[in-house]
């Protein structure tokens, strides 16, 4: 009996706490302040860089910036247009750095308020949406563009590492010999007939097979493709010159090198490391967009 009311106190006191770090917007958004920060609100021009959780009431995550490594951002405008913004951008004018907060609502406000689109086909409009937001930093409009670059740069090194890390793993469990150019390609060469080698100014056509490295899943193929070199991704155009016409190879590209933080909405998220089956078929000076072919 002593030990349950331990247990009902404990429950007062948290309740007790969220209800007085409850907090409201002026149109009556409602959230909750989990983690004080320096209390300084930001400040008409100012850029607010969070970071933000969504959740559903089953569990399931929808967003994670953090795990993501790229913080959102919302520039911060004039109060005389803060009584047209909706619940969410004025709780986030109440924010400070260092500030977390929790804000729940139905999935119908989530998709009118944040998404600004009609609720999906599919999605269960029984859902509550949990929004958990960080406050990571406050700059000046001059300052973000700073900021973003050696954010960029240093998301950029720890990828690499993690990218090559997970590469050799891969390599050494699959006990495949390759070969590593300085770039961070790795790259196995299946037949080498000394034909012709592309540049970077080339036109190729090549039979390739895309899969990710992570789950093996085949992204894109063809059996004959033309385009000039210079016109796709970074990984292709330090690869692809390694190998000369009749030759075939799998190359192994970190995602610096492909599709980066940004992914390929719909095909290839975030981060992805790429494996790229390639044979190549022909090397031409220019490209015929009519014909689809080098010459």
């Amino acid at each position: 009996m002593i030990k349950y009311s331990y247990v009902l106190l404990g429950i007062a006191l948290l309740c007790a706490a969220c209800t007085k770090n409850e907090r409201e917007t002026p149109n009556g958004f409602k959230y909750v302040v989990l983690a004080s920060g320096d209390g300084v609100l930001p400040k008409k021009d100012q850029i607010l860089v969070f970071d933000f959780l969504l959740k559903d009431s089953k569990d399931s995550v929808w967003s994670n910036t953090h795990a993501q490594g790229i913080p959102a951002a919302m520039p911060i405008g004039d109060s005389s247009a803060m009584a047209q913004e909706p619940g969410i951008v004025q709780m986030l004018r109440q924010l400070s750095k260092g500030d977390s907060a929790k804000a729940s609502m139905d999935i119908s406000r989530f998709f009118s308020d944040i998404a600004r689109g009609p609720v999906p086909p599919g999605i269960d409009t029984a859902l509550t949406i949990a929004y958990y937001i960080k406050v990571k930093d406050i700059v000046s409009r001059e300052e973000f563009a700073e900021y973003q670059n050696k954010l960029m740069a240093d998301l950029s090194v720890k990828q690499k590492s993690k990218d090559d890390a997970a590469i050799t793993k891969y390599l050494a469990d699959k006990n495949i010999k390759a070969q590593k150019d300085t770039s961070g390609i790795a790259y196995v060469i299946h037949t080498s007939k000394g034909g012709r080698k592309p540049t970077v100014e080339s036109c190729v056509e090549v039979a390739y097979k895309g899969t990710m490295l992570e789950d093996g899943q085949v992204f894109d193929q063809a059996p004959k493709a033309a385009f000039p070199l210079g016109g796709v991704i970074r990984g292709w155009q330090y690869a692809v010159p390694l190998i000369g016409v009749g030759d075939s190879a799998t190359f192994y590209i970190p995602s610096g090198l492909a599709y980066g933080p940004q992914g390929m909405p719909g095909g290839i998220p975030p981060n992805s490391i790429l494996v790229f089956d390639v044979k190549l078929l022909n090397v031409g000076d220019t490209f015929d967009q009519g014909a689809s072919i080098c010459k």
